[in-house]
């Protein structure tokens, strides 16, 4: 038994390790399909680079949700929280024809939050939300791990 989990822990390790050989100087975790990435700028700037490195890499922002804007009605003082739902209507067209469910997915939500310790980005991997709905996703939602990655990381740094 203990073998198993040195082995399970060793292979774990090893995963995470190849998920985050893309991130450059961005600190990246995942846990558990979520993914998230420590900004080494401001969250004002980390939410203009985030828009910014959305357009560059051929998606687009769908919509927003500013729930730090949202809570502070309630008296919580977040340092920034905001949601992106980003997409391509292409990719969007040919998800969508393969099974109209994965709406529930895409766009997929990356969230921006800032701390007294610095700004992050957040999102689940598309590959294992998508697979979740229909293994013939898994391909799509894969080359969307590699997207957001490339965008998380473009804007973390």
């Amino acid at each position: 038994m203990k073998k198993l989990s040195r082995n399970w822990m060793a292979a774990s390790f090893i995963a995470t390790a190849i998920s985050l050989g893309g991130v450059g100087t961005a600190m990246a975790e995942t846990t558990s399909h979520f993914v998230k990435i420590q900004s080494q700028q401001s969250f004002g700037k980390t939410v203009d680079a985030l828009k910014s490195s959305i357009k560059d890499n051929q998606m687009m922002v769908m919509g927003t949700s500013n729930q730090a804007k949202v809570l502070s009605m309630t008296g919580l003082d977040l340092k920034g929280g905001q949601s992106f739902l980003v997409g391509n209507p292409q990719v969007g067209k040919k998800a969508f024809s393969m099974n109209p469910a994965v709406g529930v997915e895409l766009p997929i939500r990356i969230y921006v939050w800032g701390t007294n310790d610095g700004s992050y980005m957040g999102y689940y991997q598309p590959s294992s939300q998508l697979i979740a709905i229909s293994p013939k996703l898994e391909k799509m939602g894969k080359k969307l791990d590699k997207k957001l990655a490339n965008i998380t990381d473009q804007a973390a740094n």
